[in-house]
């Protein structure tokens, strides 16, 4: 329980009694399937290459993961049974205790704790992925902004003279503001599935990017995620239009319906 091997549904699951099980990773890397027979170069004794066939692929988001039965080794190999390490669950208040012992035991090579390794991964791929993150949304939203309002003001000056000969007709304000600005909300709105569709594959890229032999980190996206950035869009959008409002609203009507087409 304490290092589970996980299928490609992230269910756990025992290494077949024969054969290699890889991980997607190293089956990508080396273009194996189930089925294929893998050269295995053993390092020790009499360094033989053995022919092994790949029988299972699992899922594994750190390093790259071979795995294989111990009789399975052990008859391969030729030798004995044999452990080069273990995974125990520790009594955090023991802890000073295991340092002890292991100080004072020569046969130990190493130690590591896994909350303590879990926690600085994570502080490290928190940090990373909050500047990243920070960095594109600041981008997003300077984008948004631009292209909102250049959208309309480039409106506004092609149909200024419309738009304040409503004015001059009877028509508030907030009634010709609305002409342009239902436009602009309406172009806003339907490109929210485009742009979700190109966030997605952004984020996927951006995830892929990740990878490494070290470790890899799982796609994962929640549809809050699609709402946030269809927010943030409106609010961006809705701050260009009061600015764009307010520019129609002081429209100079005599010098607009002066103004040659």
């Amino acid at each position: 329980d304490l290092a589970r091997i996980l299928d490609l549904d992230l269910d756990p699951v025992e290494p077949p009694i024969v054969g290699l099980t890889i991980s997607e990773r190293v089956a990508s890397l080396l273009d194996m399937r189930i089925g294929d027979v893998a050269e295995v170069e053993l390092l020790e004794k009499a360094r033989r290459v053995v022919l092994v066939p790949v029988t299972s692929i699992v899922q594994s988001y750190v390093g790259l993961a071979v795995y294989m039965q111990a009789d399975a080794l052990d008859r391969l190999v030729g030798d004995g049974p044999r452990i080069s390490g273990v995974r125990v669950t520790i009594n955090p208040s023991r802890l000073a205790d295991l340092y002890t012992v292991v100080k004072q035991t020569p046969a130990f090579a190493s130690a590591a704790l896994q909350s303590i390794s879990r926690q600085h991964f994570r502080e490290t791929i928190e940090e990373n992925i909050t500047i990243m993150t920070s960095v594109y949304t600041a981008l997003a939203v300077i984008i948004t902004f631009g292209v909102v309002y250049n959208s309309a003001r480039i409106q506004l000056s092609e149909r200024a003279r419309e738009l304040a000969s409503l004015r001059v007709l009877g028509f508030t304000k907030g009634e010709v503001s609305s002409v342009l600005l239902f436009e602009l909300g309406f172009v806003v709105v339907l490109a929210q599935p485009l742009g979700w569709i190109l966030g997605y594959l952004f984020s996927w890229s951006v995830v892929k990017g990740f990878e490494s032999d070290l470790f890899r980190i799982p796609f994962i996206i929640n549809r809050a995620t699609f709402a946030i950035a269809s927010l943030i869009v409106v609010c961006v959008a809705t701050l260009s239009a009061l600015i764009v409002r307010r520019r129609i609203d002081r429209l100079d009507l005599v010098r607009v319906l002066k103004t040659r087409e």
